[in-house]
């Protein structure tokens, strides 16, 4: 499990040996011993990964949970199946409150409950290599070109995609985000792009609007634009993608169109 820059986490248990069978046989985690905290009554520490340790502190009375509150634990790949088939063995509820509907393509989560009522939400991100997905409906056609003014941005549901005029063309924008690859949505109010996922902006033309110089996330992929019998057809088979310097690559509409 890999955590952040926090060093430890205490969390209150009634029965020290329950606990750590939890801890130890359930989550997986490395034992490090009892008592190696100073202070009132007995405590057992694990090691989470080499920065972060979870210490159990016994006590008489466990102060409950306020309501939503959870630690989250996010698990490498190779370390998810073998996971949840410790705790589904030892009949521990799993639930995903996000049913799925919240998440990036790769990832999964589940909660799981310790024996004191503390909750954890396991989180899965994919592996680097997961492959990008295209809609994959086909050539989809999206309306006649005078259906789109200059300077619109349009949904395209059944494609998955948005279709943007500006000046210079059409482009035909995937909704997938780059960076995790959760679904955007458009501000209209902000002329961009927005993953709410991560919090990650786009421009229009789906270039990235970095906050921070070490963040390399691409522009948005683009789908092929085909002109015919005046019908914008998109084709969602293959999500192209694209350097930042060929993100405000437009396909020229057949007939121009004055800017709004």
């Amino acid at each position: 499990m890999m955590s952040g820059t926090i060093h430890h986490i205490c969390l209150d248990v009634s029965d020290l040996d329950r606990s750590e069978r939890f801890y130890r046989d359930g989550l997986g985690l490395a034992p490090l011993g009892r008592d190696l905290w100073a202070g009132e009554g007995s405590t057992s520490t694990f090691a989470v990964d080499e920065e972060l340790q979870l210490v159990l502190c016994e006590v008489a009375q466990v102060r409950p949970n306020p309501p939503g509150l959870h630690t989250r634990f996010a698990v490498p790949y190779e370390e998810w199946e073998p996971l949840v088939n410790r705790l589904e063995t030892l009949g521990l509820g799993l639930h995903d409150d996000r049913k799925g509907g919240l998440r990036a393509v790769g990832e999964a989560g589940l909660n799981v409950t310790d024996p004191d009522g503390h909750v954890f939400e396991l989180e899965l991100h994919g592996p680097a290599t997961t492959e990008f997905p295209p809609a994959g409906r086909g050539k989809v056609v999206a309306g006649r070109i005078e259906d789109f003014p200059v300077g619109s941005v349009t949904r395209i549901p059944v494609g998955q995609f948005f279709l943007i005029h500006l000046k210079d063309g059409f482009l035909a924008l995937s909704q997938v985000c780059t960076h995790m690859q959760f679904a955007v949505t458009y501000q209209l109010e902000h002329y961009r792009f927005y993953c709410p996922r991560h919090r990650r902006k786009f421009t229009r033309t789906g270039k990235f609007i970095s906050r921070f110089s070490d963040d390399d996330t691409p522009p948005l992929r683009t789908y092929r634009i085909e002109f015919v019998d005046g019908e914008v057809v998109v084709d969602t088979d293959e999500a192209i993608p694209r350097a930042g310097e060929e993100a405000d690559r437009l396909a020229p509409a057949p007939a121009s169109t004055a800017a709004v």
